[in-house]
């Protein structure tokens, strides 16, 4: 039954607004009437879904991680307790959603009750359900086990937004420490040093090198400020626009695997997401070559994608799983070792959770030891440019005084 958004007075003449299923909207007129509310306005809630005939939005209301983690938990709590999913669907969009969000879950009641598959209807919002969420609800659909699989789909998404939120705050205080610190040496290279080297400059004295050096740069930022702020603004940008070309992106790609320490860091992070995504996938019935391609499409680096791709064609040609990861060194030794274990054992899905836990309870160490070490880099690299700056400043005036003694 469609769903319609209206707003309407109460009979105390207050101003009211919500979710009211009917049939039609003069049937749904008539069911605010009968509630004793006057309507002022009502729309279907999936309307927009309508206008574009049913294909996947372009634009439109999308979800945030928070918000995608917050329906995926409550769907996941109602299927569970054994709710038709058009009803879960119905109960969550009616529990306080942003616009938004709110038209998408009642645009996807509307096609599961005109019996679409909950899949099949996400499929039509792709930039809110990405592919992999979707492989899993079509896997938990195909095995009847669409409640614990929405289950292990939170946990999932729980723990990758906890992790984001760690980060996020950890990074709030050094950040603001970094902008500190170059709005301080703004200030000096801008407004400080060219008044000292005015004074300088009336001297008639050769200058130190460092200060000659340290006066060059600030009369380059005095001349160049705007086009160098506006470089820095465009950069990211431009970086985007570049890294969406195929080419530039695996370049990319390519570079930061190849970094001292962040690289070994990304390789190992993308190993846990693999892990993960296979293991979630394989707990829910996916066969191993269907739960490759999906792991294959949740890597963010493209030669990480390429040998998971390499490993899903191995897999198909016959090839054990341990012994094709061991051929594209996929997983630390350690992990591998687990992965060849739970193959022995008939359980692969088991010990690749058991191998991602332990590989991002690692990254969780790395991350917090590396943003802890942060702070005083920070401190340490703006105490040491703060240093030069006043070095080239009290060379001058010991070289003046030591020619005044002289």
């Amino acid at each position: 039954m469609p769903a319609f958004e209206y707003v309407a007075l109460d009979a105390r003449g207050k101003r009211t607004k919500g979710l009211v299923s009917a049939e039609t909207g003069p049937a749904a007129r008539a069911e605010l009437r009968r509630r004793q509310l006057s309507p002022l306005k009502i729309a279907r809630a999936d309307a927009r879904q309508e206008r574009t005939g049913g294909s996947p939005l372009s634009s439109g209301p999308r979800l945030t991680g928070a918000q995608r983690v917050l329906v995926t938990r409550q769907m996941a709590t109602l299927v569970s307790a054994g709710l038709p999913v058009a009803e879960a669907l119905g109960a969550v969009a009616g529990q306080g959603l942003a616009a938004g969000p709110r038209r998408i879950v009642l645009g996807l009641r509307a096609r599961v009750v005109e019996g679409e598959r909950l899949s099949l209807a996400m499929a039509g919002y792709p930039a809110a359900f990405p592919p992999l969420y979707r492989a899993l609800i079509a896997a938990g659909e195909t095995t009847g086990a669409l409640g614990a699989v929405m289950e292990r789909l939170a946990e999932h998404l729980e723990k990758s937004a906890a992790l984001s939120r760690r980060i996020t705050l950890a990074l709030i205080y050094p950040s603001a420490l970094a902008v500190t610190a170059l709005a301080v040496i703004a200030v000096l290279m801008v407004a400080i040093v060219p008044r000292i080297a005015e004074q300088f400059g009336s001297m008639g004295v050769t200058l130190p090198l460092l200060t000659r050096i340290m006066i060059a740069t600030s009369e380059f930022l005095q001349d160049w400020w705007p086009g160098l702020l506006a470089l820095v603004v465009a950069l990211p940008f431009a970086l985007r626009l570049l890294a969406r070309r195929p080419a530039v992106r695996a370049r990319l790609d390519r570079l930061v695997l190849s970094l001292p320490l962040i690289g070994a860091q990304a390789r190992k992070i993308e190993a846990a997401r693999f892990s993960r995504t296979t293991a979630v996938l394989l707990a829910s019935g996916v066969v191993l070559p269907d739960a490759l391609r999906a792991a294959w499409q949740a890597s963010a680096n493209t030669v990480f994608r390429q040998s998971v791709a390499r490993v899903r064609e191995a897999v198909e040609g016959g090839r054990g799983l341990p012994d094709a990861l061991q051929a594209e060194a996929i997983l630390p030794p350690l992990a591998l070792h687990m992965v060849a274990a739970g193959d022995r054992a008939g359980d692969p899905a088991a010990m690749l959770a058991r191998a991602a836990v332990q590989m991002e309870t690692e990254i969780d160490g790395t991350v917090s030891v590396a943003l802890s070490l942060l702070e005083p880099a920070i401190i340490i690299a703006m105490g040491g440019v703060v240093a030069v700056i006043v070095l080239s400043i009290l060379l001058p005036i010991l070289q003046l005084n030591t020619l005044a003694m002289g």
